[in-house]
């Protein structure tokens, strides 16, 4: 391993323990008796603090349990381009025991033969902030989150790219059915028991795909029945066997092992901070270390050399005056004027919430359209639960340089206070607050086309 790199960690609260996973090959596992999850005192933190001082870890991933980030997915008969998040938590509702917070919740559209699926992950905001605050005493430098079932999947990938479902072991008799193609989760759902009852979930798996699917990823050690009326194609996978094929440490569990291979540093579920190197990208540094020797040895030469030169020249000038000193003259050189400070781009990768909090109908879409024309891909529309009177932008701590960008780009069309107070655990980077009329024409875009208000289908699946 480079002298450079880390090894990668990740944390799985759990509900008696938090288990501490590192990639390497001896001492990779630690257990200490604290839930993160439920809030902690310093004294009942301590113990895991130091375990992660001892062991050098400043950066990890949390995987967070399929309790406390919901994947559920919905059905619209027809195509669209847009929904209303409100109209999403709406559908979430039926079957969410908490009150959703809408900045904890994420979803795409994903067509599919003439209907749109509306893949949805809803998070427990109260949870979150619970662990999050846990995690700030912990003194980590940067920390990212990963679901269960979205890290199982990155597994299952590698070797398959069609349509499955997967049960996944829990402990104590519980267990989690995930529905995915892929690496793109599109169910979850807690099973428990010694008869595990799947019938109803696997006819879900016809509103999203063209037919039912009857593929099943199982535990070769699964010690309770599956229950259904169809035959299933039930494919064994042992933990083991792939972490020893994806050349990892066979005591490593499968969400773990989603996490150290994910190609991408960045998180799918939330990002927070993640600076953490890759080791391809380690080792390249390796071997490029004796070239970039070779150059500072040589440039710090050639500068001795050149301040040498022109400290003698320097000399010369000083030594032969060019003017008369009693004779006063004009510089030939016309005075220069200081360019004007331009703002640094940002990254157009951000991902962008707009909010109506006006009674005018589709001023959300009149400044996505702006935000489309500068570039952004990812921009989301919708109503916000409080109206106002003037525009605001919240922005994440770790973006707020943007600030100054979208201050200078909107300026004129969306004046806004710009705030950097946006919580580290929003699904999004900024959140436009509308509560001005906006001005279409201002856009150089045609109008925006109304948001499909359709009725969708509820996908309910019951435990």
């Amino acid at each position: 391993m480079s002298m450079f790199s880390k090894t990668k960690a990740v944390i799985w609260p759990k509900a008696q323990s938090t288990e501490i996973y590192l990639d390497k090959a001896e001492n990779n596992i630690f257990s200490v008796d604290v839930n993160l999850l439920h809030p902690c005192t310093s004294t009942e933190l301590q113990s895991l603090n130091t375990l992660l001082k001892d062991n050098g870890i400043s950066e990890c991933t949390i995987l967070i349990p399929d309790d406390v980030v919901y994947t559920k997915s919905f059905i619209y008969d027809s195509e669209i381009k847009e929904i209303d998040k409100n109209e999403v938590i709406g559908l979430a509702n039926s079957f969410i025991t908490f009150k959703i917070d809408p900045e904890s919740i994420d979803y795409k559209l994903v067509p599919s033969s003439g209907k749109t699926i509306i893949q949805s992950h809803i998070f427990e905001r109260e949870k979150m902030a619970i662990l999050e605050s846990n995690l700030k005493f912990l003194g980590l430098k940067s920390f990212s989150f990963e679901s269960v079932s979205g890290s199982i999947a990155k597994v299952i990938s590698q070797k398959y790219n069609g349509e499955y479902f997967l049960i996944y072991a829990l402990g104590g008799g519980e267990y989690t059915l995930l529905l995915a193609k892929g690496d793109s989760v599109y169910l979850t759902s807690p099973l428990k028991g010694k008869e595990l009852e799947v019938q109803k979930l696997i006819n879900y798996s016809k509103l999203y795909f063209p037919s039912i699917t009857s593929k099943f990823y199982v535990p070769s050690d699964l010690q309770a029945d599956i229950k259904s009326t169809l035959e299933l194609d039930k494919t064994p996978f042992n933990q083991s066997n792939l972490a020893t094929e994806l050349k990892k440490p066979a005591n490593l569990p499968l969400p773990v092992l989603g996490v150290l291979i994910s190609k991408e540093s960045s998180p799918v579920i939330i990002n927070v901070i993640d600076t953490s190197l890759t080791t391809k990208n380690m080792d390249n540094k390796k071997n490029i270390l004796p070239f970039i020797a070779v150059f500072v040895v040589t440039a710090a030469i050639a500068s001795i050399i050149i301040y040498l030169v022109i400290s003698k020249n320097n000399s010369a000038v000083v030594d032969t005056p060019l003017v008369d000193a009693g004779t006063p003259t004009e510089s030939a050189t016309a005075p220069t004027t200081a360019p004007s400070p331009t703002v640094a781009e940002i990254s157009k990768a951000l991902k962008l919430q707009v909010l109506n909090a006006t009674e005018i109908n589709g001023q959300a879409a009149v400044l996505k359209e702006k935000l489309t024309a500068l570039g952004f891909t990812s921009v989301t529309v919708g109503n916000s639960k409080d109206k106002l009177t003037a525009n605001a932008i919240k922005i994440k701590a770790t973006d707020k340089t943007s600030s100054a960008y979208f201050a200078d780009q909107l300026a004129g069309f969306f004046d806004a206070t710009v705030s950097s107070d946006l919580a580290a655990t929003s699904t999004y980077d900024v959140v436009f607050y509308i509560g001005t009329k906006l001005d279409s024409a201002s856009t150089g875009t045609v109008a925006p086309t109304t948001v499909a208000t359709k009725s969708a289908t509820t996908v309910t699946p019951t435990p």
